[in-house]
């Protein structure tokens, strides 16, 4: 018998029924049953912790590691767990500061995560290398704009590339197969940066010969937070390290991520509860049903508002962001206060952003959403921002 979605299934989680819950994609939101394997997981280590880590921790991570590998079609042994995109993102670029030269170059564009922007600043600043910015306009309606003006901005200097899979603030899906292979004709290497991808895309990396991508497990694929993945092709991982260098330092690039000290693995050995909830649901089932939901919520929202913007339904997953355009001194720090306001006296979970000195605000469509969650949110913003 067909699962059912939206409310019927909301159940699952522990979500707070009060608030109208529209933004899966910051942080999402774990299943009780995942919940519940965390937990049993965390007493199995305090039960015998020597025994755990002596004899338990590695066979049952290098499992997890490997159906986690399956869902996203790759070879286990150039797969490992990283605490979350950002760490992933950082463990690339620190790594990489032994072939980064003075002069050298680090493109990205402007819907990098600020997060990943502090990284790359902080790389440049250390090595002397410069930093060069694509700049991509939002709303866009074709993604052959974005492939132009990247490869642009690619030069002989260019080293290293780091791109969004799923822009945070736009939630633009950036045409990742097309542009591997114009950094792969610049001799660039390619950091993708998909904390948004695993579980709301259908992310097969066999078919994109990517050299690194992080992605969270914890926003659309249903693990405890502090999961993420790090893929890394085969012939860079002597390149790579991870942050924190501990006991298996120089045995291979399994060995030293499995390893990096003492912490609690409950999260990274959840991922096969968390996958078997996700299948049980249906992979195709999920990526299509928040997928046409966000675009029929979108449809309508613009509809509504009036909101100056066509929707290229290629462009997006299960986000879509819109503009509020007459809001241009709006700072970042006033964004959290909406987000506060919207809580407060509507009790309405969405994000606000500010990109090129504009404000936008994001749906995300989840399993326990329907369209009424959406239609709840027209009049507050009609009424805060749209009258």
């Amino acid at each position: 018998m067909p699962i059912s979605f939206g409310h019927s299934i909301i159940d699952e989680w522990l979500l707070d029924k009060r608030i109208n819950f529209l933004n899966n994609g910051s942080f999402g939101s774990t299943p009780r049953v995942v919940i519940e394997e965390f937990e049993r997981i965390n007493r199995l280590i305090e039960t015998e912790p020597l025994e755990f880590f002596l004899r338990q921790y590695y066979p049952l991570v290098r499992k997890s590691a490997i159906k986690l590998a399956h869902f996203i079609g790759v070879n286990a042994n150039n797969l490992v767990f990283v605490e979350n995109a950002t760490a992933g993102v950082n463990t690339v670029l620190h790594s990489l500061t032994t072939i980064l030269n003075p002069g050298d170059e680090i493109i990205y564009t402007n819907q990098v995560y600020p997060a990943v922007l502090n990284a790359i600043h902080y790389v440049c600043l250390i090595t002397g290398c410069k930093v060069n910015q694509v700049n991509i306009p939002y709303p866009i309606e074709d993604k052959s704009l974005i492939l132009e003006l990247i490869k642009a901005k690619l030069n002989s200097r260019t080293k290293i590339a780091v791109i969004d899979h799923i822009a945070s603030a736009t939630s633009i899906i950036f045409p990742i197969k097309e542009i591997i292979s114009i950094c792969k004709a610049n001799n660039t290497l390619l950091l993708v940066d998909g904390a948004h991808s695993p579980g709301m895309l259908n992310l097969n990396l066999s078919d994109l010969e990517v050299d690194f991508y992080v992605g969270n497990c914890h926003k659309w694929l249903f693990t405890p937070k502090g999961t993420a993945l790090f893929f890394c092709r085969k012939e860079l991982q002597e390149l790579i390290h991870p942050l924190v260098i501990s006991l298996d330092y120089g045995k291979g690039f399994i060995k030293e991520f499995d390893w990096i000290g003492t912490r609690n693995p409950s999260s990274w050995l959840s991922v096969s509860k968390a996958l078997d909830f996700y299948y049980s649901l249906g992979k195709r089932e999920i990526i299509n049903y928040i997928h046409n939901l966000a675009i029929e919520a979108s449809k309508m929202i613009i509809e509504e508002l009036k909101i100056d913007m066509h929707l290229n339904e290629e462009l997006y997953g299960a986000m879509v962001s819109f503009p509020i355009r007459k809001n241009d001194k709006i700072t970042n720090l006033n964004t959290l206060e909406i987000r506060n306001l919207f809580y407060d006296k509507y009790k309405i979970e969405i994000p606000f952003f500010i990109f090129n000195n504009e404000l936008l605000f994001r749906i995300s469509a989840q399993v326990y959403n329907e369209l009424t969650d959406y239609e709840k949110l027209i009049t507050p913003l009609k009424t805060e921002f749209f009258n």
